[in-house]
């Protein structure tokens, strides 16, 4: 029974691995296989790469989708896309791999049919095409990533030192039964070096999230990116008051100005993507926002394409769709006077028109002025972000969209900035929060990112997701220096004797497979070998 078993478990893997279903099997030539398992092991380690990059994207997902928008003009949730993409490819390759390991276990030569040869590296071709492509096109996102290697390196650390305590069996028994010195000294000196490495590493760590409990900051205020996206369609009143109810401190908007001089709150330069208006004005489709009067404006509605591209796949209440579907074009003034009464503060983006014919083009910060001045909100709640210099309006805080000096800032009386949330560095918050300059980051949708910036004592975060963190207590994790270290040692020195046991039992198998005079002596040429005394009178050797 065990032998039939045996049997069907090798038709199965030579028959998926390498086309052979049959109990003749196809001559292999052993080093252009090997080359192919080289191959094999290098597009299985960069798709584990591409799968994590798109894990450590997942907070930028939304920005991706926005950009194809603007270049196909057609709403597709990509990241799902790319990201299934990345998982089919992950899974054969790490398919391919069980079935190579398998060969290796059972003795079996490799046969990698042409068919798999061909789909492994059309799957390489294709991580490597989108991975230019998304470094071209999509450039600022490749440092979230180095962000995410921080806050993941202590797992990866553990995680890494129990892949090579597995391995160590086979490694040991490929040692043990090899007959060439040479592949037994590369084995060793290249496994030894790879625990070795991993077993010191974590002196190279360094994440935010390793803190002493005491020295954790306050949690970071929260500013409402264009409102509350993922609950009401974005830049509109329902979007705001949603916010109101998650406890930000901030709303967060985009402001341009139309061709009467009325300021607006629009994120893209056109309506094509929050707006009806295909069917009110389809041909102005493509037209600048601020192209439009305001009695245009107001007769678009800004809420039922939320309802159908249903951006952020989010389930609302019945209630909140039908308001959700009656949301128009929200004005500056509708957005301040919200603020004033709920002792809320706004900060914008300022996008003035492109069109040089437009009557505000070199006006556009005065109309944003004058509408504020106008609303009666204090003017200390107002967080002025525009790239005007010299012409913020008196008690207006003014920000900075740019990393500076800390004394160049106090020259300026400047005391936010506002940076995105991979451009700055856990050393460069501290450095300003010494100074008492606040750092705002901007935009934090995953618990994981707020969690590290939490720990790096950032002051505020700007947020689609502000209903997922107004109820986060702690971040998800933390850990002092002192338990991290605990754990560092624990699973060394675990793997230690774990290796250390393997080479035991190796050596016992050994023993019994090959007679203990045969193990013994080839255990002793190779321990020779070591000290160069082959040559030398030694009694083992000779």
């Amino acid at each position: 029974m065990s032998r039939m078993l045996k049997k069907y478990c090798l038709t199965t893997i030579t028959g998926i691995y390498g086309c052979q279903w049959k109990k003749k099997q196809s001559k292999s030539n052993k080093k252009r296989e090997s080359i192919w398992f080289l191959v094999l092991s290098c597009g299985f380690a960069l798709s584990i790469f591409w799968f994590y990059c798109w894990w450590a994207l997942l907070n930028d997902y939304s920005n991706l989708n926005e950009h194809f928008f603007g270049i196909i003009h057609r709403w597709l949730d990509w990241s799902v896309i790319l990201l299934l993409l990345a998982a089919t490819i992950f899974s054969y390759l790490f398919l391919l791999m069980i079935l190579a390991v398998c060969h290796f276990v059972l003795g079996e030569p490799l046969y990698l049919h042409w068919i798999n040869k061909a789909a492994m590296l059309v799957s390489i071709f294709l991580i490597l095409v989108l991975m230019i492509v998304i470094r071209i096109q999509w450039k600022e996102e490749w440092d979230a990533i180095h962000l995410s290697v921080q806050v993941t390196a202590p797992f990866f650390h553990i995680g890494a030192v129990c892949g090579v305590t597995i391995v160590a069996w086979f490694i040991a028994e490929h040692l043990l039964q090899s007959k060439r010195r040479v592949f037994q000294i590369v084995l060793s000196i290249s496994y030894l070096g790879v625990v070795i490495f991993l077993y010191f590493i974590p002196l190279a760590i360094s994440s935010p999230c390793i803190i002493e409990h005491e020295n954790l900051g306050p949690k970071p205020a929260l500013m409402g990116h264009r409102g509350a996206p993922m609950l009401a369609p974005e830049n509109t009143l329902m979007s705001f008051e949603k916010t109101v109810e998650c406890n930000a401190s901030t709303f967060e908007t985009d402001v341009q100005i139309s061709f009467d001089g009325v300021p607006f709150l629009m994120h893209d330069n056109t309506f094509e993507r929050t707006t009806d208006i295909k069917e009110k004005f389809p041909k102005r489709v493509s037209d600048e926002s601020s192209s439009f009067t305001w009695a245009e404006i107001q007769q678009l509605n800004a809420g039922k394409w939320f309802l159908k591209k249903n951006p952020f796949n989010m389930k609302l209440p019945n209630e909140a769709e039908q308001i959700a579907s009656q949301q128009n074009v929200s004005s500056l003034a509708d957005v301040l006077k919200l603020a004033k009464n709920t002792k809320k503060n706004v900060i914008f983006d300022l996008r003035t028109p492109s069109n040089k014919s437009h009557p505000y083009y070199n006006t556009s910060h005065n109309a944003v002025i004058e509408t504020i001045l106008n609303s009666a909100i204090d003017h200390n709640q107002i967080l002025w972000l525009p790239n005007h210099k010299n012409s913020t309006p008196p008690g207006f805080q003014q920000v900075l969209g740019e990393k500076l000096d800390p004394e160049q800032l106090q020259r300026d009386k400047i005391h936010i900035v506002n940076i995105r949330y991979s451009n700055i560095s856990e050393a460069e918050i501290r450095k300003y929060a010494k100074e008492n300059i606040s750092t705002n980051v901007y935009v934090v949708n995953e618990r994981w990112v707020f969690s590290t910036l939490w720990c790096a004592k950032v002051k505020s975060v700007t947020t689609n997701a502000c209903h997922i963190f107004k109820d986060m207590a702690v971040p998800i994790w933390h850990l002092s220096p002192k338990a991290y270290l605990a754990i560092w040692l624990t699973v060394d020195f675990v793997s230690l004797l774990v290796i250390l046991l393997v080479c035991f039992i190796q050596r016992s198998r050994c023993r019994t497979l090959r007679g203990k005079k045969n193990c013994y002596r080839e255990l002793a040429q190779l321990l020779c070998y070591f000290l160069n005394c082959v040559n030398s009178k030694c009694y083992h050797c000779t």
